[in-house]
């Protein structure tokens, strides 16, 4: 199988997550707003499914396997769901004038477009090939690289000696060094893979442009404004038609994968 070692790394992010989001997240746990809650909550739960679905299929346990992927299909509309709340929940934050948000919120929901189209293709495309183990697998892991560079982002704190409000402002090259190391890093798991290399090929391409995206339209007034008034959008209905284009998504991907598989596709 390949990526056997996969699902260390995955976890290996664990305590990366606990160190990047201990100031913003983890410290202030009683007064974080549901919208936080619900995008941390499902992002996690994303990357336990990939560590669980590597872990089984390097040990041979196809049944765990297949019903993990089936929870994905559950999973991925909630994740879209809570991805929805942070990005207005980051709007009101940056109204109300946090420090941190004031600064970066426009910027990092330019961070957050490209990851999201990487996340629904990928995921649709991984449940299309489901029966070709090598590309099923690397859509599948490539979404990792859409969550790594928020951790890569606010780990970069540490040496560019970020020690709370009134050093935020020190962030701004860690950021887009999150998304260049995170490019770097899916260019070279696609070294030597050929064609079944491309996943990661297109999340290095997106996650380059979301840096690109970060420093220039991030950042100026228009989309600033724009985004300013996003905090006054009710969450919950653009939360319930993310979680219904989600499901639009996996039923999609799902019924693709039968049509391959009807056409004479070998089964995993």
């Amino acid at each position: 199988m390949p990526y056997r070692h996969a699902y260390w790394y995955v976890l290996g992010l664990i305590p990366l997550i606990a160190l990047a989001f201990w100031p913003s997240y983890w410290s202030v746990l009683p007064s974080t707003t549901w919208q936080f809650h619900a995008h941390g909550i499902t992002a996690f739960a994303w990357l336990m499914l990939l560590a669980a679905q590597s872990w089984t299929i390097q040990h041979g346990d196809r049944d765990t396997h297949r019903l993990a992927g089936m929870g994905s299909l559950v999973l991925f509309p909630l994740f879209l769901a809570g991805g929805a709340a942070l990005f207005f929940g980051m709007a009101a934050k940056m109204v109300a004038g946090s420090e941190f948000h004031v600064l970066y919120a426009a910027r990092l929901a330019w961070l957050d477009i490209p990851s999201v189209a990487m996340m629904i293709v990928f995921y649709h495309q991984a449940l299309r090939h489901r029966r070709k183990v090598k590309l099923h697998s690397a859509y599948m892991l490539a979404t990792v690289i859409a969550l790594l560079p928020p951790i890569l982002g606010r780990l970069s704190g540490i040496p560019l000696g970020v020690r709370g409000p009134g050093t935020f402002h020190l962030l701004y090259p860690g950021f887009i060094a999150g998304q260049l190391i995170a490019a770097a890093a899916a260019l070279l798991i696609a070294r030597g893979r050929g064609a079944d290399g491309r996943p990661w090929l297109w999340a290095a391409f997106l996650s380059t442009l979301g840096a690109l995206a970060f420093a220039t339209i991030g950042g100026m007034p228009l989309w600033r404004d724009f985004y300013a008034a996003m905090a006054d959008v009710p969450p919950v209905p653009i939360m319930i038609a993310a979680a219904a284009f989600g499901g639009l998504v996996a039923w999609s991907g799902w019924n693709a994968g039968k049509r391959q598989a009807s056409r004479g596709a070998l089964p995993a």
